[in-house]
């Protein structure tokens, strides 16, 4: 549907994936340099024609890179002309979101990611400080699994042992260092080009009263934000073919392809 649209699809598989390194999961700032970087090498490819427009998308992880690339791609690639930013179930408040990863089936392999990466790159968090010793082991073998990945059962079977433990962590990850680079994260840069936040109503993981709460700091803020949710969409089925989602997707793309004007303010959905 996306080239049948006459555009081209850029994606970054962010730093760290199959190149030296740590992968910054759910870090805003080197993640939004992958997005804007991989645009900018894109352009390198003469034979794709590609023209000088772009509109961000990103859905989970990739929803909160997606802001924090608009949020810095004035500064960082001024030579990249940002149209608009559409970010799909984002991973914005990542304090709520790490603190409430124990109550979630399967939750420990997304804990076992960010505690891990947030160690790799910040020297100030103690990766052992905020783990159960008897974790450990386990933490670091789902970190270095990739969702998409059979292995992945593994680290599923294994968080679904260590949910019936409550002492994975051996601290809360909302306080201390960690809980601190957590909320360095939360992407509050300001988006100075149309912005699109998508949220499925039935999402166990970015949960929607955490992301209306987002929502609503940014709008205080005075962040324009066209907010939309979408009854019985859970994390993943927000973006599968099939969700309301998609067509409304395309069309806020066409309009920003266009230069079509948004409303200003924030356009909330009444609940």
């Amino acid at each position: 549907e996306v080239i049948g649209q006459g555009w081209a699809v850029v994606q970054t598989d962010y730093l760290g994936l199959g190149t030296e390194g740590p992968h910054p999961y759910l870090v805003g700032d080197p993640s939004a340099r992958a997005v804007l970087d991989a645009s900018r090498a894109a352009r390198e490819l003469a034979q794709a024609r590609l023209g000088p427009q772009n509109v961000v998308w990103g859905h989970s992880q990739g929803g909160g890179a997606a802001l924090w690339t608009g949020g810095i791609a004035a500064g960082y690639a001024p030579d990249l002309a940002i149209e608009g930013v559409a970010a799909l179930a984002p991973a914005s408040d990542l304090p709520g979101l790490v603190e409430s990863l124990p109550a979630v089936t399967g939750g420990s392999v997304f804990a076992a990611y960010v505690v891990s990466a947030y160690a790799a790159v910040y020297p100030d968090v103690d990766f052992a400080g905020y783990v159960q010793p008897t974790a450990r082991v386990v933490v670091r073998e789902m970190a270095g699994r990739c969702l998409a990945e059979p292995g992945v059962l593994v680290s599923v079977l294994n968080a679904l042992a260590l949910s019936r433990d409550p002492l994975v962590f051996a601290a809360n990850p909302g306080d201390g260092t960690l809980g601190a680079r957590l909320a360095q994260n939360v992407p509050t840069l300001p988006v100075p080009v149309p912005l699109l936040v998508a949220q499925g109503e039935a999402d166990s993981l970015i949960t929607p009263d955490s992301q209306d709460g987002y929502v609503a700091g940014r709008c205080r803020a005075g962040q324009q934000v066209d907010y939309r949710r979408y009854p019985g969409r859970d994390h993943v089925a927000l973006v599968e073919p099939d969700s309301p989602l998609i067509p409304e997707l395309l069309e806020w793309t066409r309009d920003r392809f266009a230069g079509e004007p948004v409303t200003g303010g924030c356009i909330v959905p009444q609940r």
